[in-house]
């Protein structure tokens, strides 16, 4: 089986989509885009730009639904996750959102929480080379807040400024490496919780369906099939914690070989490599040839 998986935030570069949106199903994605008020092709937007919450995400799940049209064609996947903002192609990709109202969720999405950011300022900080217990433990010394179990030794926490400064600390002092997520907010923390009860009222407005093959979904890190419960996790995403490693768990537990990033950069084929042996994990460009 081939799973499909599809990046968050962080992924992004200017000029990133430029080949698939040359592709005639990318061609298509921008012209539906137009349609829907998306103004700009996304290979133009600049790095400034893109450094924007509100710009990043659509622009990112454009990217994405492009890449997923152009690797259906190699292979249908068995299974589909994201990581955070990806979990909303993911969904597209799995039929329980129509893919034009998953775009009008992250359009909102990525407004909310640009808008809390900006309202709490905050930042993250990835914590390499020490278990999750440890990175816990630190976060409750510093006041912050665990917002990413990504791999093994690769725990993200969040916070305010003076708070993430303190975690540093102690990160490097028990032997780990410290590294600063270029993001504008304190994510998947409580500093996002009025954009997640604003996100709510949009999430009970958009029709959800049965999944059409298997959804796993990244707050959960389990498969998830009922529609109902799918809205409702959707609800607590930007302020509960990315269990990406139980994801890719559950993955190969349900027999996934292969896992293509239909995205651009390698960030979740690197950081599958080092969760499990049992997938072969694979980049977009190695995929398909002419990326």
């Amino acid at each position: 089986m081939v799973a499909f998986l599809f990046p968050g935030q962080g992924a992004q570069s200017a000029g990133m989509g430029a080949d698939l949106f040359a592709h005639p199903a990318g061609q298509e994605v921008l012209a539906q885009a137009r349609e829907l008020g998306w103004a700009r092709p996304v290979p133009e937007l600049s790095e400034e730009e893109l450094a924007r919450t509100a710009v990043v995400q659509p622009a990112l799940f454009l990217v994405e639904w492009a890449a997923f049209l152009v690797l259906r064609e190699r292979a249908e996947p068995g299974a589909v996750a994201g990581h955070s903002l990806g979990e909303f192609a993911a969904l597209a990709a799995a039929g329980v959102l129509a893919w034009p109202e998953a775009f009008r969720l992250v359009r909102l999405r990525g407004e909310l929480m640009e808008e809390a950011a900006q309202a709490h300022p905050g930042g993250m900080v990835a914590a390499l080379g020490l278990p999750p217990a440890e990175v816990e433990r630190i976060a409750q010394e510093t006041g912050c807040f665990v917002a990413n179990y990504n791999a093994p030794t690769q725990v993200v926490l969040a916070g305010g400024e003076e708070s993430l400064a303190w975690a540093e600390a102690r990160i490097r002092e028990r032997g780990g490496k410290a590294v600063r997520l270029g993001v504008a907010g304190a994510f998947h923390s409580p500093f996002m919780a009025e954009a997640a009860r604003r996100f709510a009222q949009a999430l009970d407005e958009t029709p959800f369906r049965l999944p059409l093959r298997h959804f796993v979904s990244s707050a959960t890190g389990s498969v998830e099939s009922h529609p109902e419960r799918i809205r409702e996790i959707l609800k607590g995403q930007m302020v509960q914690p990315v269990r990406w490693q139980a994801a890719v768990e559950t993955l190969a537990a349900l027999g996934v070989e292969e896992a293509w990033e239909a995205g651009p950069g390698e960030v979740l084929t690197r950081l599958g490599r080092r969760i499990t042996e049992r997938i072969r994990f694979r980049t977009l460009k190695e995929v398909w040839a002419h990326v």
